[in-house]
């Protein structure tokens, strides 16, 4: 698990039910998370967090919800003792003036980790830098078809749009409404199309908010524009020799717009995983390189930088 040093945006992802598996019968409920937390690798692995941030991942009635949280601070000690060169007890994730998790460090010289998580579904991603002034942002979202396709045909494609039009601009939402595939595909594949190419305005969208470190009800969101976006293809769907496991296509040629004006200088990447998630990265520059992502293993990748504490 290489960090790129100064030249480079890593980017992790960490899928979280292999690694710590749960009971189906552990169903949500105050206790659940305390329950969850009795197996031996998660209790390795909470031991590892500080009180605070303990308490924070067994508060969650949902074992997922406590999955993701606890994923969600390993990766981010882990980013910072690889890219500062610090302990792991000295890695301690503050809050800045957004309220968005950073590393400050004890003096304005030693090394500094810019990151952002991310997570949903099973995955946590995370991108980071050692870079100063640099800001990133990065969303990952799960696709559930199943789940949105009866409330489109209830609801009719456009109707079903417009109730997140306060996260689009007017521009956007017609571009979403009217956009259709190149291919011919059946009625059921060009609804699923359709449904794929919003979650990747939707990903466009988080990433780049927060990597302004606000939220998505900031005033600006609807005088703010993605143009061009591509659907990059999942790596079930790519012709032989051209997929990468369960990486599919990344796509990067998307036009920021606000109020009327090109957004220059800032860098957006789309990237396919699996058949059912997108994971959108944003810097605020446009030359920094992004590594490739890649698929942690917890025993191999993350535990051992922790070393004995």
């Amino acid at each position: 698990m290489a960090v790129d040093e100064l030249t480079k945006v890593f980017r992790w992802i960490l899928d979280v039910e292999p690694e710590w598996p749960s009971h189906e019968d552990i169903r949500p409920r105050k206790d659940a998370s305390l329950r969850w937390a009795q197996g031996e690798t998660v209790q390795r692995s909470l031991s590892l967090l500080p009180p605070d941030e303990r308490q924070r991942v067994l508060r969650f009635y949902h074992i997922r919800d406590a999955k993701l949280s606890l994923g969600s601070q390993l990766l981010k000690h882990c980013a910072i003792v690889r890219t500062c060169h610090v302990s792991w007890p000295e890695s301690i994730i503050a809050k800045d003036h957004n309220h968005k998790p950073c590393y400050i460090p004890a003096n304005d010289h030693d090394r500094q980790c810019e990151f952002n998580v991310s997570h949903h579904g099973s995955l946590v991603a995370l991108a980071g830098c050692s870079q100063k002034d640099v800001q990133l942002g990065v969303d990952v979202v799960q696709i559930d078809v199943a789940k949105d396709v009866p409330k489109v045909r209830q609801e009719g494609w456009q109707s079903w749009v417009n109730t997140f039009e306060a996260v689009f601009s007017a521009r956007e939402v017609q571009d979403i409404v009217s956009w259709e595939p190149v291919d011919t595909l059946s009625e059921e594949d060009t609804l699923q199309a359709k449904i794929r190419l919003f979650y990747a305005h939707w990903c466009l969208k988080e990433a780049y908010v927060k990597m302004t470190g606000e939220a998505l009800m900031a005033s600006w969101l609807q005088d703010m524009d993605f143009r061009n976006v591509q659907v990059p293809r999942a790596a079930s769907t790519l012709p032989i020799g051209q997929s990468n496991d369960d990486w599919g296509e990344t796509v990067s040629d998307i036009e920021i717009w606000q109020s009327g004006k090109r957004v220059r200088g800032v860098r957006l990447e789309l990237q396919a995983f699996r058949d059912d998630y997108l994971i959108g990265t944003a810097a605020s520059k446009l030359d920094l390189p992004f590594s490739p992502y890649q698929l942690l293993d917890l025993e191999r990748d993350v535990l051992p930088v922790a070393g004995s504490i």
